[in-house]
């Protein structure tokens, strides 16, 4: 392209069609994935009717109609920036539950923040999370004076003699293992967790050596 007439009048109408050219492209842009500021980034799940109304990990009921989500080691209260890497659809969650329970998955996301994000017919999605707002881990669901203390859970088992087997692997190393059941809609899991840690730095160290170890998939736990 060539521009005829006098060097200034050519500047001119030299920034004149890059400024148009920019306003027109302005319409057909298209929102990026976040990478700044990216705490964590992996697959995303989510959960819905058939948990509505159960108790959450920090004692609250699941809301399917809620922003909320399910993370295994962030404070609960923790506001989280959730972005589809492949869409750029986004959605802010606040963590109030303990998950996801299969391994390489990252946040479990409650059914309207799945929605938000239009992965409920896909059950999955490549996202990045963002940390908000992140409250202290002794604060905001415990009684006042009572002190934070923290398990490692590292297995969850529909066969009872699977646990027991964990837990009688374990039992040398880790003298104070537990063994928890619970009733979920989805059937009776038996939880086998090692603890319990005055802090949830000294929980993520040991949750850290027994991954490397075992070759497992550990989670916290915060609680008695």
């Amino acid at each position: 392209m060539q521009f005829r007439g006098s060097p200034a009048g050519r500047i001119c109408l030299l920034l004149a069609f890059l400024l148009m050219a920019g306003c027109a492209g302005a319409g057909h842009s298209r929102t990026e994935p976040m990478t700044s500021g990216t705490f964590q980034r992996g697959v995303a799940s989510w959960y819905g009717p058939s948990f509505h109304g159960n108790p959450t990990a920090n004692g609250e009921p699941y809301d399917m109609w809620a922003l909320t989500a399910a993370h295994r080691t962030l404070p609960f209260g923790t506001r989280v920036f959730v972005q589809s890497v492949e869409t750029g659809k986004s959605v802010t969650v606040r963590i109030n539950d303990r998950g996801p329970f299969i391994r390489g998955r990252i946040i479990d996301l409650s059914y309207e923040a799945a929605r938000e994000l239009a992965m409920i017919g896909r059950g999955t999605e490549n996202v990045s999370l963002t940390i908000l707002e992140s409250p202290n881990a002794s604060s905001g669901y415990m009684s006042k004076g009572e002190a934070a203390s923290y398990w490692v859970q590292i297995g969850s088992f529909t066969t009872l003699t699977q646990a027991v087997s964990l837990q009688e692997q374990l039992a040398n190393q880790y003298p104070n293992i537990r063994l928890t059941t619970v009733d979920l809609p989805s059937g009776q899991w038996h939880r086998v967790q090692v603890g319990t840690y005055p802090s949830e730095q000294k929980a993520k160290i040991v949750a850290i050596e027994l991954e490397k170890e075992f070759d497992l998939d550990p989670l916290l736990i915060q609680g008695n």
